[in-house]
């Protein structure tokens, strides 16, 4: 996914390999320059021990974002990105 239709606050569905076994579903809670921090809200049983592990928070390319579901608001994460170079 492209930074500029994300918004913080917006649940997507993932998929990282390296850290969890099936596609899972997070917060946005803080960009950075090609990455989130997700708060993890859904996943399957099988990555139960993996989300401990993490504790329930994860980096994510935006690359590795499938599908945006919303529930964010205000401005996109490339808004906000322009606005703290000013």
């Amino acid at each position: 996914m492209e930074k500029d239709q994300l918004h913080l606050g917006d649940s997507v569905i993932c998929h990282v390999q390296e850290d969890m076994a099936e596609a899972f579903t997070g917060t946005i809670e803080k960009a950075y320059v090609n990455s989130a921090l997700l708060s993890i809200t859904d996943y399957q049983a099988i990555d139960k021990p993996n989300v401990a592990e993490l504790n329930e928070k994860i980096i994510v390319n935006f690359k590795g974002m499938d599908q945006n579901l919303g529930g964010g608001s205000g401005q996109t994460l490339a808004e906000l990105a322009e606005e703290k170079e000013k």
